[in-house]
């Protein structure tokens, strides 16, 4: 499943943080490419992207806080609490400007960087990002996550099987094997003291939004269920493009690795 510790082209490493140890990697050469994963995953999301830049892009990849094999922190934190430890490991690196690529809750992050520190980012991807939700549809969105969180670990694995009939939904059009990979990193994520995805939907991204002013990419993949109304955002964000992945899922960087590579290329590489 280790696709990142595995592979001995990829540097791993770790920094001290305040709070604890930061796990991360760096993949490749070229000009900077800092990628955030999602909610309950971790840097293994971008191992399948890394061989595609191996010759364009120096990829930094890292697990959060509470993720992979970094520390577990001893409060929730939130986004602007991952954004300190992003812009800590970028200092540590000596990585001065660097663009930033963020998938799901990754892409909050990522917007937050952009907004904190506009004179470091160069370019933002949002990758699974929605458009501003109602009050409604956020409720909505909160409870569907609550609901999952009820689940209780039984003897005959009965909430693992059902998890795992919850990645084959996120994952459509997609082979066994492949889903098999976000869905381990997602449950060993369970067993960590806080759920990343409650904090990120606790940030009120809208000024964020309003600020960016460097040029930005959203992606989304055509079958992704988290992701409603994205195409509005390129009214809000003034320099954006979009593209839709069309057979994408909810995890597009472990199954459509090379469609996404192709679409960030085009985009970085332009003046």
């Amino acid at each position: 499943m280790l696709q990142i510790t595995s592979n001995k082209n990829i540097k791993k490493a770790y920094f001290e943080y305040p709070d604890g140890q930061i796990h991360y990697a760096i993949a490749g050469k070229g000009p900077i490419l800092l990628c955030i994963h999602q909610s309950s995953s971790s840097l293994e999301e971008y191992a399948s992207l890394a061989p595609h830049f191996a010759d364009m892009y120096q990829l930094i990849l890292f697990d959060l806080p509470g993720h992979g094999m970094s520390y577990d922190p001893s409060s929730e934190p939130g986004v602007a609490e991952f954004t300190d430890v992003a812009i800590a490991l970028m200092d540590h690196l000596g990585i001065d400007r660097f663009s930033a690529l963020g998938h799901h809750g990754g892409a909050l992050i990522s917007m937050n960087l952009a907004y904190q520190y506009p004179d470091r980012v160069e370019k933002v991807i949002l990758s699974g990002t929605s458009g501003i939700k109602t009050a409604q549809e956020s409720e909505a969105f909160k409870q569907r996550l609550v609901n999952k969180k009820k689940v209780i670990l039984d003897e005959k694995g009965q909430s693992l099987l059902l998890a795992w009939q919850r990645f084959v939904d996120y994952m459509p059009d997609t082979s066994v094997d492949e889903i098999l990979r976000p869905y381990l990193n997602s449950v060993l994520s369970r067993i960590r003291p806080y759920d990343a995805h409650d904090a990120v939907l606790k940030w009120d991204r809208k000024q964020a939004l309003a600020s960016l002013k460097m040029p930005v990419l959203l992606i989304q993949g055509g079958l992704d269920s988290f992701v409603t109304n994205q195409e509005n955002l390129l009214a809000i964000l003034p320099i954006a493009q979009r593209k839709v992945v069309k057979n994408g899922g909810a995890f597009l960087f472990f199954d459509r690795a090379k469609e996404c590579a192709e679409i960030i290329h085009e985009f970085l590489s332009k003046e």
